[in-house]
This record gives structure tokens, C-alpha cells and sequence, in this order.
């Protein structure tokens, strides 16, 4: 059985691992990082922050069966704070043409933002690659959980959601956009330019250019991977707007990476959720997962759990002894239904 808990200290080297396959600013492949991210968290769903610390949640997907941690996806409660700013390209057109030449030309403009007042950002979602194609859904039940926690415990998270997407990236490992860009301005590779801003982005604002940038200057291979995600990440796009969101015209300054964005209530699967008593009968077989299939998650003496379950001709969702017992949930407790889009 497949569940989907908060990150716990056990979960180190699962995480790395994980990590090895993204080695992401929010999500890299550092052991120190992750080990005081895996501390972060755990402060963050037991509500011991400090107020001048966002939370950080960190979720994974168990195989119960294999004691093994195949997935995560996390949620960072405010990107963007006094004295840690985010920062963002805006993307927009510029129109210039010539009556004398007959010619016209749309020009694409970077123009560097930044906010110490930003959103709440969902991102690190990974999945091991035997999963993708699981019946129980493993890759749009890591990125609902999320959204079906935010519903859960709204007073935690900013009104707007952004996501940042990966875009392409060369077989070294690189990126073209930061070699045409960004290395030209701050003399440093993609990777480690990267991993620094994990800690601390006060280069980007000393060094990026504060005027806009026209893009035409970029060789055509430059251009196209401004706000493509990476092909990697282009199933994640599609189920996030399925679910509400949409680009923004914004890039991530480092990758040029499209931002996707959405208000944190007009998210479908935040709108969505509904609160269900269990019923005192319950199937004692595993339930074919058919569609359609739902997150069933509850906060009971276990803390946060969740897990796919089928969803009847009713509208109930079916709950096995087996799925009641992962969760610690018994008849009459309340629980949660998110529906998987």
C-alpha cells in the first residue's frame, strides 16, 4: 500500500536519493541541506516555528510493504521575506515596426523582479520512474496532497501559489539560457550558481542588469527555452492546470523555467475538498483503482496521512480495513476526500 505522510528523520537517505535525480535549489543534492530541511519541516506541521520562519512542507509517498520512500513534493509557505527576497524575469512584448521598410517585429523583454512579500511556491515533486504508470496514481496524488493539506490548514499559506518548472537543460547538465545570460553577468556555472542561491541570492540583485533585456539578442536556441518547461516536467504542468493554474509570464531567472500560478481558493482540488465520516462497514478487499480516485487523508492520533482510494456511484469513498488501518482511522472519524483530477 502506498501512503503519503510528512518527511520524518528516517527518510534521510531516501531523500537523498530522491534528490540525486532533481539536485534542485529547493531540493538538492546536499545531505546537510536535506537533513535541515527534513528539521524544518517536522517544526512546520508541528507548528514550532519562530514567526520570521516560513514553513516548510515536506511530504512523501511510503510503499508500506517495502519500507521504502518512492516519492515527495513539498510546499514552502512564503517564497519571498525581508531580507530573503525571491526573484523572477517578467516576460513581455514589445511591438516595433517600420512603414519605410515594411517590416514589423515583436520583441520578447526579461526584465529581473524580485518581493519580500511572495507567495506560497509548491515544488521538489519526484517520483521513482518504476511508479509513473501506477495504478494508484503516485505522481497526481504527490502534487493533490499538497493542495488537499493548504484546503486543511489554510491560516499556513499566502492567498496566491506559484510553481516554478524546470525547463530544459543540455546533457552536461547545464543551461543554455544561464551560459547566454546569466554566467556572462555573475562568472559562475549553472550548478553552482544554483546550489548558492539555495543560501543566499544577494548576488542576483548585485550583478543581474536592472534594465530589461531583449531576448532577440539570444541566439534562436536561447529564445525557444524561455518559459519551456523541460520534458521531464510537462506532465506536472498538465495535471496543475487541470487543476487552476496557468503561466504568468514569468521565468525563473537562473533557467528561464515558466512560473505557473493560481489563487490558493480557486485551486480545484483546495475548493474541492469535503470532510466524510466513516461508515461503520467497510470492504475487508483491496478496492480496484478505477476511476474515479480521491486522496483520503486524515490528522488523527497518527498525524497527517493519506492515501488513493477508489470513489463509489455515490460519491463515498471506499475504504478498505487495510486503508483505515494505515491511516488510524476507525468508523465514525472524520476524514478528508480530495478528488485526483
Amino acid at each position: 500500500m502506498l501512503i503519503l505522510r510528512p518527511i520524518e528523520e528516517r527518510d534521510l537517505g531516501d531523500l537523498h536519493t530522491l534528490a540525486e535525480r532533481l539536485d534542485s535549489m529547493n531540493l538538492p543534492s546536499n545531505e546537510a541541506f536535506l537533513q535541515a530541511r527534513i528539521e524544518r519541516s517536522q517544526r512546520s506541521f508541528a507548528q514550532e516555528l519562530s514567526a520570521d520562519e516560513p514553513g516548510v512542507y515536506v511530504f512523501v509517498m511510503e510503499d508500506d510493504e517495502l519500507g521504502h520512500v518512492i516519492g515527495t513534493s513539498m510546499v514552502l509557505a512564503k517564497h519571498g521575506i525581508p531580507g530573503h527576497p525571491c526573484y523572477w524575469f517578467e516576460v513581455s512584448q514589445e511591438e516595433r515596426q517600420s512603414s519605410e521598410l515594411d517590416k514589423r517585429f515583436v520583441h520578447t523583454k526579461l526584465r529581473l523582479r524580485s518581493t519580500e512579500d511572495g507567495p506560497s511556491e509548491i515544488g521538489g515533486l519526484i517520483l521513482e520512474p518504476d511508479y509513473r504508470n501506477h495504478p494508484e496514481k503516485c505522481g497526481k496524488a504527490l502534487s493533490i496532497v499538497r493542495f488537499a493539506y493548504m484546503s486543511m490548514h489554510p491560516d499556513r499559506f499566502e492567498r496566491e501559489v506559484i510553481a516554478e518548472m524546470l525547463s530544459p537543460f543540455k546533457a552536461s547538465g547545464g543551461n543554455v539560457l544561464w551560459d547566454a545570460f546569466g554566467k556572462r553577468f555573475t562568472g559562475l556555472a549553472y550548478r553552482e550558481a544554483d546550489h548558492l542561491s539555495a543560501h543566499n541570492k544577494q548576488f542576483i540583485a548585485d550583478l543581474f542588469p536592472r534594465d530589461p533585456v531583449y531576448a532577440t539578442l539570444f541566439p534562436e536556441d536561447v529564445q525557444a527555452t524561455i518559459g519551456m518547461p523541460n520534458e521531464t516536467a510537462k506532465a506536472a504542468v498538465r495535471i496543475l492546470e487541470k487543476v487552476g493554474f496557468h503561466y504568468l509570464n514569468q521565468v525563473d531567472p537562473f533557467d528561464g523555467g515558466p512560473y505557473l500560478g493560481a489563487a490558493r481558493d480557486a485551486i480545484t482540488s483546495v475548493r474541492e475538498r469535503r470532510d466524510f465520516v466513516l461508515p461503520g462497514g467497510c470492504p475487508d478487499n483491496d478496492a480496484e483503482m478505477k476511476k474515479p480516485l480521491a486522496l483520503l487523508s486524515s490528522e488523527t492520533g497518527r498525524g497527517f496521512r493519506a492515501t488513493v482510494v477508489p470513489i463509489d456511484e455515490s460519491g463515498s469513498p471506499l475504504a478498505t480495513k487495510k486503508c483505515r488501518e494505515a491511516l488510524g482511522v476507525t468508523a465514525g472519524d472524520r476524514v478528508s476526500v480530495t478528488p485526483l483530477p
